[in-house]
């Protein structure tokens, strides 16, 4: 009788106290959406561990942590209260996901990057009682929830592009074009991109992303600015496209190619988006990376370039404007005076892969000196690194991936190279929700129809 009475109270307990809950709302959602995570049915101020992991494409498992403390009624809501500790502090709602880093035991330099925007990344959010910092592999969670991340909204259209030598993927959004395009274009790790294309045909614009480096089925001699003619000339002849308000946003090695674009071919860009680069010539950013990273230091063809404690390059050193004309001449830098479109420049202030200040400096003045100086806006992150991603993306310190594009230049086995990127992860993550609100009310302002945004206004009225 006695074990039947244990029996019962326990069931009765069970009942009072049912099982820790943790959701994520929305649980599908978009890689720039926020999630609202509320955890309940905990004790009164009781120590909680969140802890988030996603498992990348390249196998490499992401992590990150905060700790929690219940309110009197034994809930924690995320987005109002404070972590007291973890990968992050603080009030922030999305901590869990801009904090995220490779767990212990990955490869150096490791970057997460979504290569098949078609699936979703999962993140796996587990609660654990106290306050862990380590051992989550064999602390048994007291509740767990996963949360869909896109790239891509239901009903967007991706299109493989191989017209001629031409490659890259166009996304067209869901509804009745035409639509304005955006031309995409990464950086020196080359490839096909997609995922801000596919990010941007979610936001309503036709987006193609370019191949132009780093892709085995490019023309033989490498890309030149009659590619990217012929690639948008192509692009504009699609009745989905509207040929009268094309775009712009370019990354880094990419900035350089849309500075040719907006300043010495027949493309007319109604507006464009420059992302931490220079206005140098793309030929001479491949041959002074080859002369710096490539060529023995006994080479007497190779270039000097610094190094940090850890053996890490600072790109930074050979890519200085006053450095360039010095060694180059005026030659190796793009009449950007020739530019007519209104430019938003982004600016991280902690990159020592480039010298975006230093080259928005000279651009500023040589518009200037021919009255364009109207045409430009900036947005300076002073403790932002090179990479500016989408919102909640986690932060890229260093990387190896420039050395893939490099190592086609040469013969033999090619040493890997680690190249720092910089910034502070929690300013890194306001610039990026920040600059990224920044670019779509760019590019509503300058490529969206008189129509389109009487109607967009009335619609927030």
């Amino acid at each position: 009788m006695a074990l039947v009475r244990n029996m019962e109270q326990e069931e009765e307990t069970k009942a009072l106290n049912p099982s820790p809950i943790i959701t994520g709302t929305p649980p599908r959602a978009m890689i720039d959406e926020s999630i609202a995570i509320v955890v309940t049915h905990l004790l009164p101020r009781q120590p909680i561990t969140l802890y988030a992991y996603l498992i990348s494409e390249k196998k490499t498992k992401w992590e990150s942590w905060g700790h929690y403390v219940t309110d009197d009624d034994g809930k924690v809501k995320v987005e109002c209260q404070r972590s007291q500790g973890g990968t992050y502090s603080g009030c922030e709602p999305m901590g869990l996901f801009w904090s995220m880093k490779p767990a212990p035991g990955s490869r150096k330099g490791s970057r997460l990057r979504r290569l098949d925007v078609m699936k979703p990344y999962v993140v796996h959010i587990q609660v654990f009682k106290g306050h862990l910092s380590e051992m989550f592999d064999i602390a048994f969670p007291i509740a767990m929830t996963t949360i869909e991340r896109w790239y891509i909204r239901p009903g967007v259209k991706r299109i493989p592009i191989t017209e001629g030598d031409i490659r890259g993927t166009l996304f067209i959004p869901n509804g009745n074009g035409p639509f304005p395009l955006i031309i995409d274009l990464w950086g020196g790790g080359g490839g096909i991109i997609e995922y801000k294309s596919s990010l941007l045909a979610s936001h309503g614009f036709a987006a193609a992303v370019l191949a132009f480096k780093g892709h085995p089925d490019l023309p033989v001699n490498g890309v030149d600015i009659h590619y990217f003619e012929e690639a948008c000339e192509y692009l504009c002849h699609r009745q989905d496209i509207d040929s009268e308000n094309i775009g712009f946003i370019g990354t880094s090695h990419g900035t350089s190619i849309g500075f040719e674009i907006a300043s010495e071919s027949n493309i007319r860009l109604k507006c464009a988006v420059f992302t931490n680069g220079g206005f140098i010539r793309p030929e001479v950013i491949t041959s002074r990376s080859f002369r710096a990273f490539l060529l023995p230091p006994w080479n007497e063809n190779s270039l000097p370039c610094d190094k940090d404690g850890d053996d890490n390059f600072l790109s930074y050193d050979i890519l200085k404007y006053d450095r360039i004309l010095e060694e180059e001449g005026e030659k190796a830098f793009i009449k950007v005076e020739n530019l007519s479109c209104p430019s938003l420049f982004l600016i991280s202030g902690d990159d020592p892969s480039h010298d975006p200040e230093g080259h928005f400096q000279q651009i500023y003045r040589r518009l200037k000196d021919v009255g364009k100086d109207h045409l430009v806006e900036v947005l300076r992150y002073p403790q932002a690194g090179h990479l500016l991603e989408p919102p909640y993306a986690p932060l890229c310190t260093l990387t190896y991936m420039v050395i893939r594009v490099l190592a086609d230049l040469t013969s033999g086995e090619v040493p890997v190279f680690y190249f720092k990127y910089g910034g502070s992860p929690k300013p890194h993550a306001e610039a990026q929700e920040h600059s990224w609100k920044a670019i779509l009310e760019f590019f509503d302002k300058h490529l969206r129809s008189r129509n389109y945004q009487m109607k967009r206004t009335l619609a927030k009225l």
